[in-house]
């Protein structure tokens, strides 16, 4: 079946230094991908590379089925890590400019969004806000009618209210049509609420992709010196993580599942290969 996002073997250099090393992922329609792994893994790289905002120094990523062309880029919309804003644009100025980029724009729902939260679109973004500029650049990209949301930190600085009529809005946005969202954030409580597959990333290579649901009945917490047939992947608060087929322990949490692989990958291993089942 056909992918949304296909990501196969990327590598990415800036200069003569590795940031992406050999990054396989994919992505279905009708789903939330959230990308998963502490600061400097490569996660910000990697959706850049998506959207087209840089280029793989190799590899492949396809699209909608097919390789990127500028062609395709009304029907990816993004919230960036850095949160960029023109210094004189008002909020009445962004809805004019985008619903110019995205031929699918619905001011329906960006009114909805405006009223809600009510957002003055008469004053500077600049003016706004922290909380403020993150509630109007969701309102733009879920209103932009795109197929594909690639999201940066999209609930920093969100109070917890917020925070959760907005990962509800992100459910319903997959479930109204063919669309999918990606998501990187560190908050990966709200991650698991929300997500139907994940992929943890450490020194720009996949350690561990898998859906959710999946990865939970793949693995099992043992606790107090309690051993589980199968693989140690690591600890987690007082307790060891395994994969295993086996019953025993408990089922992990996405945060326990994450934390487990990214510190119990600490060992130099340049041999181990990047081809995960």
């Amino acid at each position: 079946m056909e992918k949304i996002v296909d990501v196969k073997g990327l590598v990415k250099k800036f200069n003569e230094k590795i940031v992406l090393n050999n990054v396989n992922f994919s992505v279905d329609y009708k789903e939330i991908f959230a990308l998963i792994g502490p600061n400097g893994a490569g996660k910000t790289t990697t959706l850049r590379c998506l959207y087209g905002d840089i280029f793989p120094t190799h590899g492949t990523i396809d699209l909608f089925g097919s390789k990127f062309v500028q062609s395709i880029k009304d029907r990816i919309a993004v919230i960036t890590e850095n949160r960029l804003s023109f210094s004189r644009f008002k909020g009445e100025d962004y809805r004019k400019f985008w619903s110019m980029l995205y031929p699918k724009w619905d001011d329906e729902i960006f009114n909805k969004f405006i009223m809600h939260y009510n957002l003055d679109l008469k004053e500077r973004v600049d003016n706004y806000s922290t909380g403020m500029k993150v509630i109007l650049n969701l309102a733009l990209v879920i209103s932009s009618g795109a197929d594909l949301l690639v999201l940066d930190e999209p609930t920093l600085n969100l109070d917890p209210v917020v925070k959760t009529d907005i990962l509800r809005i992100l459910k319903d946005f997959v479930k109204a049509e063919n669309r999918s969202i990606i998501i990187s954030s560190h908050e990966i409580y709200e991650l698991e609420e929300i997500a139907d597959a994940f992929a943890i990333i450490k020194e720009g290579r996949i350690i561990y992709t898998d859906t959710v649901d999946d990865a939970k009945a793949k693995h099992r917490v043992g606790v107090k010196n309690e051993k589980i047939d199968g693989e140690i992947i690591g600890t987690v608060g007082d307790g060891i993580l395994y994969k295993t087929d086996k019953d025993g322990g408990r089922y992990p949490t996405l945060m326990e599942i994450s934390i487990a692989y990214i510190q119990g990958q600490r060992q130099f291993r340049p041999f181990e290969r990047s081809d995960l089942k």
